[in-house]
């Protein structure tokens, strides 16, 4: 006996309207974690690129910082000679020559009077009323990004594009404590677009992406052509400050992903508090969200189609088994299940691997050491804890270029690679400084290993456009203790790190 057709669209309905709001109610809640899951992943990605270059802007005028301090000593002790005004001519050359991003390298008297300069550029002038010259005669100063009107006359009278510098100057005191003087250098801004471009490669896996970076006056001094000098337009919420990372609306209308960072003070170098911001338009970092919806259309489109051919067959036989039927929409779950649990790890991958060097970063090595401590206290284990940084690292980047400075990172990371065992854990954790965490390693075992990476590291060449080269690197290495946290592990790392550096740079220090 046939079903009546008004059965029939009764059944076809209410499975229909069935079938339409299960669909409704999965793809909601797979999206909404979709959209957590990868905000929080790539919003990590993006604050990783900013800490990088806010740790490279803050040990490159730690760099200069340190060149004045010691051009300076220098200079103290030369007080007397007829020819002393030229020897501070070639010593100031020699220090621009050896650092192309220097405008401008001055010496002057306790009246602000220019006694020597690079290239004899304004001397003679009277800078007393500088803030630079003014603020350094007590102690070193560090300027925020600024023009020079006079300078600027002399070293780009034709320029399109005005220059912008950044001020270090350092007092000279006589032996006798008395000040006579003020060293001062202007350095080029472009010096951080260089860095900008370099980190741009770690950016790769993220379209659209765009590097800001904001003066302690809060004016964009570094980024789209369209932003500079403007006052940053935002203000950064809690979460952004505590996360490093989070959506943010900007005046432009639109909304962004954003990592950030700050430069911080290094050693015992205190200078402008620079805020490093990376950031990718929403839109874009919400592409594969898109995708999600547009897939899970289709499968709810497929689901309703599925239930309303269901709600008919059913009013014409009600007994007939649906099993085949449910087979194939779990089948059909599993696959998509599957496709988003491979792009779930894809993203979690890139949230926690340093783009250059292919070993984990800053991120994932923190990740670990909380395991890897509490798995040592347990089994009552030794811990060991290393940090590796590359000697004059800053010599290569400017004698040979980023280029050739990334090759060198990338070997090293091919060479962590090859000597440590897959039970530890070898991590990027800032520019050119890595760190290791060595299960089941005593101290010995420690010291043994990292002079085997350092004499493996002393034996690597590398070829640029003109020469080959060499690299070594300072190691410290210490051992976690149960009663102590992790980040006093790692402050007495970086100490056995800095003595080797002090004591001459390419050994291995360790401290209990």
């Amino acid at each position: 006996m046939l079903v009546p057709v008004n059965l029939k669209i009764r059944w076809f309905l209410i499975y229909a309207l069935f079938g339409l709001a299960l669909s409704v109610i999965l793809t909601s809640i797979v999206t909404q974690a979709a959209t957590k899951q990868i905000e929080e992943q790539v919003g990590s990605s993006l604050g990783d690129v900013a800490f990088q270059l806010a740790d490279k802007l803050e040990r490159g005028m730690f760099e200069r910082y340190r060149d004045m301090q010691v051009s300076a000593q220098l200079m103290r002790s030369v007080t007397t000679g007829e020819d002393r005004l030229e020897r501070f001519r070639r010593l100031l050359d020699t220090l621009q020559q050896s650092f192309p991003a220097y405008a401008w390298i001055g010496l002057t008297d306790a009246d602000g009077k220019v006694l020597a300069s690079t290239q004899g550029l304004l001397e003679g002038a009277d800078v007393s009323q500088r803030p630079w010259f003014i603020e350094a005669q007590e102690d070193y100063f560090i300027g925020d990004v600024h023009g020079a009107l006079l300078l600027e006359q002399k070293l780009n009278p034709n320029g399109d594009q005005p220059l912008r510098f950044v001020d270090v100057a350092v007092p000279i005191v006589s032996t006798e404590g008395e000040f006579i003087g003020v060293l001062g250098a202007h350095l080029n801004w472009d010096w951080a677009t260089e860095l900008q471009i370099s980190m741009q490669r770690s950016l790769q896996l993220h379209e659209a992406a765009e590097i800001l970076i904001v003066s302690s006056e809060n004016s964009i001094i570094l980024g789209p052509a369209n932003l500079l000098e403007q006052i940053n337009p935002i203000q950064l919420s809690s979460t952004m400050l505590s996360d490093g990372h989070g959506v943010m609306a900007w005046s432009d209308g639109n909304e962004y992903l954003m990592g950030y960072a700050v430069a911080k003070d290094y050693r015992d170098y205190r200078g402008p508090q620079w805020q490093v911001m990376v950031r990718q338009p929403l839109d874009i970092a919400y592409q594969p969200i898109r995708e999600l919806r547009i897939q899970a259309a289709w499968i709810g489109g497929a689901v309703v189609l599925v239930f309303a051919v269901i709600g008919w067959m059913t009013a014409e036989k009600i007994s007939r088994p649906l099993a085949n039927i449910n087979q194939q929409l779990e089948r059909e779950v599993q696959s998509r299940t599957a496709q988003l649990t491979q792009s779930n790890q894809r993203l979690e991958q890139l949230a926690t691997t340093d783009a250059l060097t292919g070993l984990g970063n800053r991120r994932a090595f923190f990740a670990a050491s909380s395991d890897m401590c509490e798995r040592s206290k347990r089994l009552d284990t030794p811990l060991a804890v290393v940090i590796l940084d590359l000697d004059h690292f800053k010599r290569v980047n400017d004698t040979y270029g980023h280029g050739v400075g990334d090759e060198v990172l990338e070997a090293v990371g091919e060479l962590l690679r090859a000597t440590v065992r897959q039970i530890d854990i070898a991590a990027r954790t800032g520019g050119e400084e890595f760190s290791l965490l060595l299960e089941n390693t005593d101290i010995k075992g420690a010291e043994q290993l990292c002079d085997r990476i350092r004499k493996r590291m002393e034996q690597l060449q590398f070829n640029s456009d003109k020469e080959l080269f060499t690299v070594t690197m300072s190691i410290g290495a210490t051992l976690w203790q149960p009663d102590e946290s992790f980040d006093t592990t790692l402050e007495r790392a970086d100490k056995a790190l800095y003595q080797a550096k002090e004591s001459g740079r390419n050994r291995v220090v360790t401290l209990g």
